[in-house]
Formats: structure tokens, sequence, C-alpha cells
């Protein structure tokens, strides 16, 4: 008898609704089409509805958040993001879902907003989104974001090559050279062959001394950076002597034999 009721239950909530137990193909053509058409909020309802029946569906979840997105909803993304923890929805497949809608619909910043409302409300998964926001910030060579990101990152693994390195680059772009200078110094002293640090370095000190970058008189004289730089490039030309990099040694050796 109990069986009996929870069936008529069952079917009475789908006349209700409109739907029959077996319409998920129906609902997602729905979806998709108000989706296309930009209307957000009828979207938004099918893609919760799908969700109901298929919690472990990816897309559904990450089209919800997009909708959510365009209404200015940061609760009903946060409802969507919970709900995928819930039913073991991974962050990667979630995240990339994200990007991949928002980009297609040419709004990129919402991606960046929904990692950033989560990284807020969700403190205890900061590292795990920073890692999407350092290759988002990358992706739009954003290095003022890249230094900031990566500054936190660096604070729970303060010996990550890659990391540091991308402070580093981040740094000479925005044109703080001292600590790209720092930053570059610490990846060598973790791998002294690496070769991006060196190739960088001996561009900063060969710059010194060709005076393509304003000398930083009060670290180095004009000896220091003629060693500094010979240093640098040799053992870079050592592992891959590429045209550039003998060219800018040729100019080195040049001034350094110009010297008084």
């Amino acid at each position: 008898m109990k069986q009996l009721v929870l069936i008529l239950f069952v079917f009475i909530g789908f006349a209700v609704s409109g739907r029959e137990p077996a319409d998920y193909d129906v609902l997602s053509e729905r979806a998709e089409r108000y989706f296309k058409y930009k209307e957000w909020g009828s979207a938004l309802a099918i893609y919760q509805m799908m969700i109901v029946d298929r919690p472990e569906a990816v897309e559904p979840y990450y089209k919800a958040i997009a909708a959510g997105a365009m209404l200015g909803d940061g609760e009903v993304q946060m409802d969507m993001f919970e709900r995928t923890q819930q039913h073991g929805v991974s962050l990667d497949s979630l995240f990339n879902g994200v990007r991949k809608v928002s980009f297609t619909m040419g709004t990129a910043k919402a991606y960046e907003e929904f990692l950033l409302l989560v990284k807020d409300r969700q403190p205890w998964l900061s590292r795990n989104v920073c890692i999407y926001l350092l290759d988002y910030y990358m992706y739009r060579n954003d290095s003022q974001n890249v230094k900031e990101i990566t500054q936190e990152l660096l604070e729970h693994t303060p010996d990550n090559v890659e990391y540091l390195k991308c402070f580093a680059n981040a740094c000479m772009q925005l044109g703080d050279f001292e600590n790209m200078e720092i930053y570059f110094k610490r990846v060598l002293e973790i791998d002294n062959h690496d070769e991006d640090a060196l190739v960088a370095l001996g561009n900063y000190y060969a710059g010194m001394l060709l005076g393509q970058i304003e000398p930083d008189s009060i670290k180095y004289n004009r000896e220091q950076l003629a060693r500094l730089s010979l240093e640098t490039l040799s053992k870079a030309c050592n592992m891959n002597a590429s045209p550039y990099l003998t060219s800018l040694m040729a100019r080195v050796n040049a001034a350094i034999a110009s010297q008084p």
C-alpha cells in the first residue's frame, strides 16, 4: 500500500510540473534553447530540474552557474557549486566547464568572478581556486593579478619553482626589476641550471651594462655587471646557444673590451 501511495505521489508530481519520468533529453533541449536566446531565468529553472534528475551530470551545473552569473545572482552560483560538492562532481570538470561556456559566450569575466566568489565563500578551497585563477590571469596577460595570486600560492609552497618563475616574470613585465631579480635568484638557489632564470637575469645584467636598462648603481658597478652578465649568459649559452644569446654575449664582450 505504501509503495502504491509513493508511486502515485511521484506521478502526481510529474503531472503537476508538466514532466514525465523519462523526459531528461526534452528538458535538455529546452534548456539549451533558453540559454541560446539568453532567457537566463528560464534556462536556470530547467537546469535545476535536470540536476534533480541526474545530480552526477556536470553540464547542467556549469550552465546553471553561467546563467546565474548573467542574472548577477551569486547565491544561485554558490548553491549550484555546493550541490556539486555534495554529489562528488570534480572541481576540474566544473571549473573547466564554467570557463568553456563563459569564453564561448564572450563573457570571460564571469569565469573569473565565479572563481573569486568560491574563493571568498569557501576559503578552505583557496589554494585550489588560486591555481585556476593563475592559469586564467596568465592567459589574459594580467601581470598584476599573476603577481598577487602567485604570491598567495607561494605562501603554501615557497619552493615551487614554477610559481617563483611566474612571480618573477610578472614583476619583470611590471618593471619591478628588484623583485624580479630576487625571485629568479631564489629559483637558481633551488636549481642552478634553470634556463629561464639564467636567461632573464643575464638579460637584466646585460641590459644595465649596455645602457638599455637604467643601472642600479647602488647595488652594482660596471665591473660587477660585466661579471654577472658573463656568468649567467655563459651558463645559459652552454645549455642552449641560441642566436639571440650568442649575439648578446658578443655585445657584452665588446662592451667589456671597450672599457678604458
